[in-house]
């Protein structure tokens, strides 16, 4: 909980290794607000990194040839999304955003274990000093081939929003619940963002399979 530089370090590294990974030479850096001023992350960078990064400019790492760019998650919603971003202690409501941002590459250091583990969980996220095994979905047989089909006739790239498509959940959830099938809404999350549901579009369909519980 709360900060560490050991975390800080560890995920810069980890990003300039992910960008080596998929050749690029840039990796942004994301906060709640953009301000490093008496924070571990601004410490650590020192103060003359971290003015050159709040005033919009890119520092370079030295030996690495990577540049490091800044961004909080309002000045990063109006931009081009990085292909390597490195998210530190953005709230559960703001990672969500991050999510649908697509990036090749999302490390993400959360403020609570918590948090962290249940986004890792969300995405199959390799983990920093885990196994790494895959963590599999809960959801019975009849639950899966529901959300199969629904995924196979809807349009990905709005969800359910549209209110046919919104009306096929209900359809499914509702047989479901007649059928006497129960399930869990966080697997059901976890299941549409793993099968190409953007983030905020799961969770959507996640709280409207609530209603048939």
């Amino acid at each position: 909980m709360g900060p560490d530089e050991n975390n800080v370090s560890t995920a810069i590294a980890i990003g300039i290794k992910e960008c080596k990974a998929i050749g690029v030479q840039q990796m942004t850096l994301i906060t709640p607000l953009k301000n490093l001023d008496n924070i571990v992350i601004g410490k650590l960078l020192g103060d003359a990194a971290s003015k050159k990064l709040m005033k919009g400019n890119s520092i370079l790492i030295d030996n690495y040839g990577i540049n490091l760019t800044y961004e909080s998650i309002s000045t990063l919603q109006k931009i081009i999304t990085p292909q390597v971003g490195l998210a530190f202690y953005v709230s559960t409501r703001d990672i969500k955003k991050l999510d649908d941002l697509y990036f090749d590459v999302l490390v993400f250091v959360p403020w609570l274990d918590t948090e962290g583990t249940n986004w890792a969980q969300k995405w199959n996220a390799e983990t920093h000093g885990s196994n790494n095994q895959e963590i599999a979905i809960d959801l019975s047989t009849e639950v899966v081939d529901s959300l199969k089909a629904l995924t196979s006739c809807i349009n990905l790239s709005t969800g359910i929003i549209h209110p046919s498509d919104k009306e096929h959940a209900k359809r499914k959830f509702a047989q479901l619940q007649l059928d006497g099938i129960s399930w869990d809404i966080i697997e059901i999350e976890k299941w549409a963002v793993k099968n190409g549901w953007k983030a905020s579009h799961a969770q959507e369909l996640a709280t409207l399979s609530s209603r048939y519980i």
